[in-house]
């Protein structure tokens, strides 16, 4: 799956699952911080992180909140390749 791809499954699933359906989503706009999602709506969104990997699972131990903060910092956490930068 390109980037492009793996950024629209993300996009689409966040709208998807958003309390209030925003009118476009953007990959800066804040998830958390902007009530589209909730805390609890993360645990489904890293199972959702791992369909997408091949079933790759995320080590959860070693996760931090900033890794959810946006389309762009989930990409970068989750999908990038070891040592790309934003």
């Amino acid at each position: 799956m390109t980037e492009i791809e793996i950024r629209e499954q993300l996009r689409a699933w966040i709208v998807n699952r958003a309390k209030e359906k925003p009118q476009a989503l953007h990959d800066d706009v804040p998830i958390l911080g902007s009530g589209l999602l909730t805390s609890l709506d993360v645990v489904e969104l890293i199972l959702y992180i791992e369909k997408l990997r091949g079933g790759e699972e995320v080590a959860t131990e070693s996760l931090e909140p900033v890794a959810f903060r946006d389309v762009n910092s989930i990409y970068q956490a989750f999908f990038a390749p070891a040592g790309s930068a934003a």
